[in-house]
Parts: C-alpha cells; structure tokens; sequence
C-alpha cells in the first residue's frame, strides 16, 4: 500500500488516504503512544479517522481492538472494511489458507467484529474456526 501512495495515488478502495503509518505488528501501540510528540498537527486532528488493517487472525484482531481502546478517547479508530472485504474475497479462491500461527491469544472481544456485517463476520469465524488465517499480504497493488 505505500508504494502504492508513493507512485502518486492517493485512493485506496475507494478511501481517501492521506498518510499511511506501518506498525510492525504490536509496534504500533509504541508508535501511538509518541504519536502527539513527533506527528503533524493535521494527523493529530481529533475529526480524522484512522483505518486499521492487519492480518485476519487472532493477533491482528487483538491488536486493533487494542489500539481501539487506549486512543478511544482521541482519535476514531476503525478497520479498514474494504480492505478486509478484498482479503476474504481473495482468500476464498485458495483452496487452503495458512494455519494459524503458535500461541496466539485468542482472548479477542466482540470490538473487532461489531465493525462489519453479518455476512463478513461468518466468513471471518469461519476461516478463524478452521485455526486458518488470511495474511494482510494477500493483498497486492492490482487489487486496489
């Protein structure tokens, strides 16, 4: 997706975005934490949404919902459906989708999935009840 921007779009499913940041994982929770030190002021802006996207999976979920919570207060955060929509999309055209990985916390709550349909949420249960998940890198540029 960045290289996507920096080849001059500024579109990603249909979503304006203006500034993209790469959390690494659970780095992200560090990179907020500095995010009023070392941001500008327009990422700051209280009336800006940011859209999570990471891996379908436990993890993933667990770290958005994460994130969710400790900036709740400051900044809407919520995840980028189009891009989940694409993931589930794609991954229903392999036959086998990688296992999840080892000693996951699989203690996520409803957050996570309150932010999609009915249609979405059974399709993500499912990949996630078959110890299945769709990496973020399913994804490619041809895609948005």
């Amino acid at each position: 997706m960045r290289n996507y921007l920096l080849n001059g779009y500024t579109e990603i499913f249909g979503a304006e975005i203006g500034t993209m940041i790469y959390g690494a994982g659970k780095g992200i929770i560090r990179s907020f934490q500095d995010f009023d030190l070392c941001a500008e002021p327009y990422m700051k802006h209280p009336k800006n949404t940011i859209y999570y996207f990471g891996d379908l999976d436990y993890e993933g979920i667990g770290i958005y919902e994460n994130l969710e919570e400790k900036f709740r207060g400051r900044w809407k955060i919520i995840p980028f459906v189009p891009a989940y929509q694409a993931m589930l999309g794609k991954a229903e055209q392999i036959t086998e989708l990688p296992e999840t990985k080892e000693h996951q916390n699989r203690n996520i709550s409803t957050q996570f999935f309150s932010c999609f349909d009915e249609i979405m949420v059974k399709k993500m249960e499912a990949v996630l009840d078959k110890d299945r998940y769709i990496p973020q890198e399913i994804l490619n540029t041809a895609d948005f």
